[in-house]
């Protein structure tokens, strides 16, 4: 194990890159960065800023964070590129223009070698707002919707009825097509008890399909996914 000298914490590799500084505020964090990269960092900031007028700046997980009702993005300096940490980026509308960049689930590394795209940033940074925004006025119509208690007879046919307080991805509401599948095959009960994110991450993936032969090829898996119980878009699953 290497122990980081300033710091203190233990790492398997060695010269492990991590920040090991404590920031209270997002300025002391960028002063605390090497000179050349401060610039950078508060453009970055500037950045998220602009497509995020109402969101709090804070530091969390001691990194730069942009908080509006949840952690939008976190941005971080390292020594050969800096992050973003916009979340689950699986289901995002930015594949095509993230191709050739590093990333895990959740995070994207922009290297300081090149030119930072801060178009991107800013791209993905309002995403993240319109996740955000989506959820949160879901949430509000289901609450308006439990004290009128106003249900179909078959009961609540949408996603506005589960819990997305943990969710950090868009929510999705049902087309009138996958309604209709779900009425027709007889599945709303297997649909409401899998898990809140699965069923907005089929709905979601459905969606997404340009074409309405990739849609309805998904709607396919889901119903029979649904039906068997045990698997969720192609991964093994088994209910608890």
């Amino acid at each position: 194990m290497w122990q980081c000298q300033k710091c203190g914490r233990e790492f398997k590799k060695i010269d492990q890159d991590h920040y090991c500084g404590e920031s209270n505020t997002i300025d002391e964090y960028i002063t605390g960065q090497p000179i050349e990269v401060q610039p950078l960092l508060q453009k970055i900031r500037e950045t998220i800023r602009a497509v995020a007028p109402d969101a709090t700046e804070k530091i969390s997980w001691q990194l730069p964070t942009f908080w509006q009702g949840e952690n939008l993005i976190h941005f971080a300096a390292f020594k050969k590129h800096i992050s973003i940490f916009p979340g689950d980026l699986t289901i995002s509308p930015f594949e095509e223009r993230l191709e050739g960049y590093k990333k895990a689930r959740g995070t994207v590394q922009f290297p300081l070698s090149k030119p930072i795209d801060y178009e991107l940033i800013a791209d993905i940074a309002r995403w993240r707002v319109s996740c955000v925004e989506s959820k949160r006025k879901i949430q509000s119509n289901n609450q308006r919707s439990n004290q009128s208690s106003s249900k179909d007879k078959g009961g609540n046919k949408s996603n506005m009825s589960m819990d997305t307080s943990r969710m950090t991805r868009q929510v999705y509401e049902i087309p009138d097509y996958i309604t209709t599948a779900l009425d027709n095959s007889g599945l709303w009960e297997s649909y409401r008890a899998r898990p809140p994110y699965q069923r907005n991450d089929y709905i979601g993936w459905i969606q997404r399909g340009k074409r309405q032969e990739t849609r309805q090829k998904r709607l396919d898996q889901m119903l029979n996914e649904l039906q068997n119980g045990d698997a969720y878009m192609g991964m093994k699953y088994r209910a608890k």
